[in-house]
């Protein structure tokens, strides 16, 4: 070596620090690309025919209109098809769970498409089925099926909400 120049030299040391160092970056790096993406959800909400909580009918005659008001969610992470599906359950054993919709048949349905983040609050008119028993309650429920791209078919997303109402004269 000449005049005025130093020699460098890693030792075994030096080097294992400097891998480790290496090694770490990268996880972190990948780990903060790669992270696990939120799960996402969709909901469903009843309203008032005010849109507003609270104020929901107690009472409806047989063959009656009563308006309502539907708000759907959408955080899934991506655009969404939905259906908005009404059923009147007579009993408790006629309403959904969050794994099985109700086996009524639906008197109405709503369509619509929602981007990712956002909502809709719409206003519906519902009846109350004319042979409804005069003195019975029954539940007006509103369910939130979802159109799978890949199918091309409504499958129902365990959201659901209902109002229970006395048919009365």
């Amino acid at each position: 070596m000449g005049c005025g120049e130093e020699e460098v030299i890693l030792d075994e040391e030096v080097f294992a620090v400097i891998v480790a160092l290496a090694v770490v970056a990268s996880a972190v790096g990948i780990a903060s690309i790669w992270r696990p993406q939120e799960e996402g959800f969709v909901a469903i909400g009843l309203l008032d025919e005010s849109c507003r909580i609270g104020l929901y009918p107690r009472n409806a005659a047989p063959g009656s209109n009563l308006t309502l008001c539907i708000s759907v969610f959408n955080y899934l992470g991506r655009p969404a098809a939905y259906m908005v599906s009404y059923k009147v359950a007579l009993n408790s054993s006629q309403l959904p769970t969050n794994t099985t919709p109700s086996s009524m048949i639906p008197l109405a349905t709503w369509v619509g498409a929602l981007g990712d983040r956002s909502n809709r609050t719409f206003l519906v008119k519902v009846s109350v089925p004319g042979d409804a028993v005069v003195g019975s309650r029954v539940a007006l429920v509103f369910e939130l099926w979802l159109l799978d791209p890949r199918s091309g078919t409504w499958v129902y997303s365990g959201r659901w909400v209902h109002a229970w109402v006395q048919v009365m004269e």
